[in-house]
């Protein structure tokens, strides 16, 4: 996959309907994914004619995550449906684990600290994985998108 500024999220936003406040943690981890995204990403529509840079907004309603995209001239403007039920199970896990990792930063049990990381982080690559997955019918994404894009749903869902 080629990386060029054509091929690339320029912008994302996120739509919480019926969301309750979001702990600071979840916040933290929600801005930190969407600034690394904007600043380096591969994100390629598989559509002809179809060019970057990309402004999305991100939605779940229903277990279904709506990623509503353009690009910055207008000249596309599209709606996608991931149904995200296969990713229940893993968000739920990925959420467990982060709350052991901030408590544990909270209590100050260094030693367990890195276990956990290390737990957190492959729940995370299996969830990007599983997102890219998903994602491959309409979209080609790199595995740091991929990683980036499941933090962001995580946020949405918890």
């Amino acid at each position: 996959m080629t990386k060029s500024k054509d091929n690339s999220i320029n912008k994302i936003l996120l739509t919480n309907k019926n969301q309750p406040e979001i702990t600071e943690f979840i916040n933290y981890e929600r801005q930190a994914a969407i600034h690394d995204l904007v600043n380096e990403n591969f994100f390629e529509i598989k559509e002809e004619n179809v060019i970057g840079p990309f402004n999305i907004n991100l939605s779940l309603h229903e277990s279904v995550l709506i990623k509503s995209i353009s690009n910055e001239d207008n000249s596309f403007n599209k709606t996608y449906r991931i149904p995200i039920n296969s990713l229940k199970k893993i968000i739920n896990f990925y959420h467990n684990a982060c709350t052991r990792y901030f408590d544990s930063i909270k209590d100050g049990s260094i030693d367990d600290i890195e276990k956990i990381e290390n737990n957190r982080r492959k729940i995370h690559d299996e969830g990007a994985k599983i997102l890219t997955k998903l994602m491959k019918k309409n979209f080609n994404i790199d595995h740091q998108t991929s990683r980036r894009l499941f933090t962001l749903l995580y946020s949405l869902y918890i």
